[in-house]
């Protein structure tokens, strides 16, 4: 048994290209980045390794898009990767450097 179908907008018979009345299309994909995007410039600067990786697979991707995004995670890593080290070599993030003033 079958279920019937909706009534038919303005009296005209229902079709396969059936437009939504809000403008959006059913198959249209967001132009957003994607969450390997998002996750590569995180990473790029908080751990450049691990940032520099992601950025290798986007650039191995077909989307052309994530590709140029890609250039920009390997990038951002090798610089962040540079400031971490300096930042690590200068001893800015020794334990005696906490000292609360006791």
């Amino acid at each position: 048994m079958s279920a019937t179908k909706p009534p038919a907008p303005n009296g005209k018979p229902w079709s396969s290209d059936y437009v939504s009345s809000n403008g959006a299309t059913a198959n249209a994909r967001r132009q957003m980045p994607g969450r390997l995007v998002v996750l590569g410039y995180i990473t790029a600067f908080a751990m450049p390794l691990l940032g520099l990786f992601l950025g290798i697979v986007c650039v191995t991707r077909s989307n052309k898009a994530t590709v140029r995004h890609g250039w920009w995670i390997i990038g951002i890593s090798l610089v962040a990767s540079v400031i971490w080290a300096l930042v690590f070599a200068s001893g800015a993030l020794t334990s005696t450097s906490n000292d609360m003033g006791y």
